[in-house]
């Protein structure tokens, strides 16, 4: 084989080389870029602590949900009292735990966290919301072990729930389905600790049929 055809064998060899090492950068490189903003996309749906979805993700969820749903808003009761006896991370455990607890007793609904003290479930419409937040609230209320560092010590929190059934087509219909879960998870605090109350507008006047939710 003559020299200038070793040349041109080996000129060629090295530009191959170098287009299937740029190629493999430029694949890495653009699976590390669709990685990372598939992660960013999905840390801003998601709540730093408990790992649920959170306002923004509930809102897309129930965006795309298409059928006849029923919004469960839950929070926390005595959060003041629990953190002034317990400190900020003792309640930020206990959250963890509720969060948890959810998740596990909604079986086909999704659990967000809105708030601190406060979640929200989404539902089956057709499937007895009330008594699905019932089990909710009931699941809170089970006791629960907390570390506090020197010793664990065993806690009982209660909750209240506001349900209220959509049918989420238009933006407007959404935000009242919050709206007036949280009107009826007011009417629950005022009546008293672990209750549940579903919006009834008949009963509930002066509800809030726009606003921010």
């Amino acid at each position: 084989m003559s020299t200038s055809v070793q040349l041109t064998v080996l000129l060629a060899a090295v530009v191959i080389t170098a287009a299937v090492t740029w190629h493999l950068a430029w694949w890495r490189a653009a699976a590390r870029w669709r990685a990372a903003v598939t992660a960013a996309r999905h840390a801003a749906g998601r709540d730093h602590l408990t790992g649920l979805g959170n306002r923004a993700a509930f809102h897309a969820a129930l965006a795309v949900a298409g059928r006849p749903v029923a919004v469960v808003v839950i929070n926390v009761d005595g959060m003041r009292a629990f953190v002034g006896r317990f400190g900020d991370r003792a309640f930020d455990q206990l959250l963890v735990l509720t969060a948890g607890r959810l998740a596990h007793e909604t079986a086909g609904g999704q659990v967000f966290r809105l708030r601190r003290d406060e979640f929200a479930v989404i539902v089956d419409a057709r499937a007895d919301p009330a008594g699905q937040a019932a089990r909710l609230v009931a699941a809170v209320a089970a006791p629960t072990d907390i570390d506090l560092g020197v010793y664990p010590v065993t806690v009982t929190v209660t909750a209240c729930a506001g349900v209220a059934a959509v049918t989420p087509h238009t933006e407007a219909e959404r935000r009242r389905a919050l709206v007036h879960a949280d009107r009826a998870l007011r009417a629950a605090k005022q009546a008293g600790r672990g209750l549940c109350v579903v919006f009834d507008p008949a009963a509930m006047r002066g509800a809030v049929d726009g606003g921010q939710a």
